[in-house]
């Protein structure tokens, strides 16, 4: 009996090793996320549009508040010319124009002093429209962090673009 639970111990050990190896493991799962004590999205089950990150009001605009013609993958940060004027913290895709081209953020963070930002990309669908515009989101915040880290969901890193 005992020679028997043990052959059955090991087909099940080697079966979890091996659906391990094939899932676990795939590099075209892999996914970057922010840590779980940094994650807005896990502290709160999901991410609001509107609150605050550490000491930071911010707010996630709609895609149909801000159009973005950058050439460049990256990010840049907008003020309006009055005193007291948020920040917007515009993030695109850069030359990404065909129709159904899209990002948004999923997730934010402190880490320190510092904004973590999550973002996901969709690709454009086939098509042969093109648009002037580049896939953009943008976080408004109500003061300027000390620094920014912007990624997506694979752990691209988007960088400021310097304009």
């Amino acid at each position: 009996m005992n020679s028997l639970i043990r052959k059955i111990l090991c087909v099940v050990m080697a079966l979890t090793i091996i659906t391990g190896i094939f899932t676990g493991c795939s590099s075209s799962d892999t996914q970057y996320f922010l840590a779980n004590d940094i994650s807005l999205k896990t502290q709160l089950g999901s991410l609001p549009d509107k609150g605050t990150v550490g000491d930071i009001e911010y707010s996630i605009l709609s895609k149909d508040s801000y159009s973005c013609n950058e050439k460049d993958s990256g990010y840049y940060i907008d003020q309006l010319e009055q005193l007291d004027s948020p920040y917007f913290i515009v993030i695109t895709s850069g030359s990404k124009t065909k129709a159904g081209a899209e990002i948004s953020i999923v997730d934010l963070g402190m880490d320190g002093t510092t904004l973590q930002i999550l973002v996901k990309e969709k690709d454009a669908s086939k098509g042969d429209f093109v648009s002037p515009y580049s896939p953009c989101c943008v976080l408004e915040v109500n003061e300027f962090p000390s620094d920014i880290q912007i990624h997506n969901i694979n752990g691209k890193v988007f960088n400021k673009i310097e304009g």
